[in-house]
Order: structure tokens, then sequence, then C-alpha cells
């Protein structure tokens, strides 16, 4: 009778909390995912108002002879900028914010805060992945743009 006498299994509490922390990985990942996902949204409304703002400049280019690649060139180099520099300061802060978790006093089972380099490298590549996803279609419009209603554009 189990209930009877009840009996520890070291391997029953290793086996539960190999699957409590399965299911906060996978929940944690689709919590980045979604972020990813909203930050795509604002890059992309980002790159949307400079396309606007330079309507006029982009019809100087194309005048002068700047083909539809340069331009979409162009915002893509711009994004790349934005995305990176903003992982990188995104990385930093996560690695200060881990050493300073590890300078806690932290329980003797805790192995503290471990950060992977492979874990940034993977999410710094998602962002960048995400980030010219989110430019394509603001920097197709710019590359789309005729000179002349581009030169007229008021703002």
């Amino acid at each position: 009778d189990e209930d009877a006498l009840p009996i520890w299994n070291t391997a029953t509490q290793a086996k539960m909390m190999s699957e409590i922390f399965n299911a906060m990985k996978v929940f944690l990942g689709f919590v980045a995912a979604v972020t990813l996902m909203l930050g795509g949204i604002g890059v992309m409304n980002i790159m949307l108002v400079a396309v606007r703002s330079r309507t006029r400049e982009i019809g100087v280019r194309k005048a002068f002879g700047a083909t539809s690649a340069n331009i979409m060139a162009m915002f893509f180099f711009q994004t790349l900028l934005i995305a990176l520099g903003s992982g990188l300061v995104g990385y930093a802060g996560a690695l200060g914010l881990c050493a300073l978790i590890n300078r806690l006093p932290l329980p003797d089972f805790f192995a503290g805060m471990i950060v992977s380099p492979w874990t940034g490298l993977i999410a710094l590549g998602f962002l960048l992945l995400v980030a010219l996803a989110a430019a394509f279609y603001p920097s197709h419009g710019a590359a789309s743009l005729d000179p002349v209603e581009a030169l007229r554009f008021e703002e």
C-alpha cells in the first residue's frame, strides 16, 4: 500500500523537475516568438515612416540613376543596423542582468544564471531574420516609387 508506506523516489522527482523545465522552455520560447513578431511590426512601422520621410530623397536617387535594387539595399542595410544595434544592446542587458542575479546569495541547488553564447547568437539571428522580413514591404514600396511622383511629394 503506497499510502501506508510513502517512499521518496528521487527518479520520480527528477522526472517531474525535467517536465517542469521543459514546459517552461516551451512557454518562454512562445513568448520570445510573439515578442519577435511584435518587434517586427515595430521595425516595419519605423521603416514605413522612414520611406515616407525620405520620399523626395528616393526620387532624387532614382532620377540620378539608382536602381530599385539600390533603393531596396539601402533600406535593408538601415534595417540591419537598427536590428543589430538593438539586438546587441538587448544581449548586453541580459548579460548584465544575469551577472547581477549571480551576485545575489543563491540557494545551494541553484547554479546561477548561465549565459550560453549560442543562445545569444541564435536569438540575434532570429531577430535579424524577422527584421529583414519586416523591412521587405517598406523597401519594396520605396523601390517601386516613380521618380517624378517622388520628387513632387510634399509632406
